[in-house]
């Protein structure tokens, strides 16, 4: 495909292939005050039309329940060397990353991804290393989650490039790497030869840095929240996954297992989230953190039996337990009173 014989109409289909996520809602912003709002609108061809003219800014929301079809780390930086430095540890991987110039101060870095896209927590640990080694871990990443759930609807937005009069400032343009960074001058031209990475590759790219334990708590992740399985977990067992606890670990690995369980997750993908919760565990007065074995022993044990009870009454569950719960009110009336005393 050629750049110079592209209609407007075919522009704009490969700008949306490229710059995509979720349909139903975008960002944007008042160019004269510079207040940012969120559209509930469905992202249009018109919406698309009205970015490249300048007209109205679009943003878009990359994650689309734990799948994205790009990735950007935002520099908030004039210092151009951050990015090169991040695009150089890129190559090492054999990961293609691209440079654009944002709208106000600072760069952009994008990857983009085969038309399928890939599971975000896959992409987001790439990316969070590649910061990590050159020693810039606070970056921004957008998407800025691994997966959306019934309480984060969204996520948030990134700005997308070509930003009608911006683009002539040379604002919101990709720059090229082999021209001193300099805006390409047929930034349609750049876009056309974007490469995309397949899903295998980034495996690979996992693999090579030895963190394959992605693989199975992404899917962790990814069940709990398409099943809706976390909001069906009772109070208590949703707070202590998010939280973590600092005291009775490993009875409460066992009352967490006997919930998940309970709401359908297969023994693998229920060890695979309690090893991701045990991270989060800060033990009082200097006792370790629960190991993987004793995760494995305690889930084992929640699932050898068809426990009935969550565990209101443990005194690793009741300082967590939320009174207006069901299950805990369904224990007041068989017990004649407060289950956890």
């Amino acid at each position: 495909m050629n750049a110079s014989n592209l209609t407007s109409q075919q522009k704009i289909e490969l700008f949306a292939r490229l710059f995509t996520g979720l349909k139903n809602v975008y960002g944007t912003y008042d160019c004269q005050s510079g207040k940012v709002r969120q559209a509930k609108e469905p992202v249009t061809e018109k919406v698309i039309a009205n970015h490249l003219r300048g007209k109205q800014s679009y943003g878009v929301y990359l994650l689309v329940n734990d799948r994205t079809k790009a990735i950007a780390a935002d520099f908030d930086t004039h210092e151009l060397q951050i990015p090169i430095q991040f695009i150089k540890t890129a190559k090492e991987y054999n990961l293609p990353a691209y440079i654009e110039r944002s709208k106000s101060k600072g760069y952009h870095v994008w990857i983009f991804f085969e038309d399928a896209g890939v599971l975000a927590a896959k992409a987001r640990l790439i990316v969070n290393h590649i910061l990590t080694q050159i020693g810039q871990p606070d970056t921004e990443v957008f998407p800025k989650r691994d997966f959306l759930d019934d309480k984060v609807l969204y996520g948030n937005f990134i700005n997308a490039p070509l930003f009608g009069s911006s683009v002539k400032d040379g604002r919101t343009v990709f720059v090229d790497p082999k021209n001193g960074y300099k805006p390409y001058p047929d930034q349609w031209d750049f876009l056309i030869g974007i490469e995309k990475i397949s899903p295998d590759k980034l495996d690979s790219i996992i693999a090579k840095l030895n963190i394959t334990s992605i693989t199975k708590t992404a899917r962790a992740q990814s069940i709990i929240s398409n099943n809706k399985t976390y909001y069906s977990l009772p109070h208590c067992a949703r707070q202590i996954l998010a939280e973590g606890v600092n005291s009775y670990q490993r009875l409460a690995c066992f009352h967490l297992a006997i919930s998940l369980n309970k709401a359908g997750l297969a023994f693998d993908i229920t060890v695979a989230a309690l090893k991701a919760w045990a991270s989060k565990n800060k033990p009082q007065n200097g006792k370790r953190i629960i190991t993987e074995q004793e995760i494995i022993s305690q889930t084992r044990s929640a699932y050898k039996n068809n426990y009935r009870s969550y565990g209101c009454e443990s005194p690793a569950i009741a300082p967590y337990c939320d009174h207006n719960c069901p299950i805990y009110q369904k224990n007041i009336s068989r017990y004649g009173g407060n289950p956890n005393e």
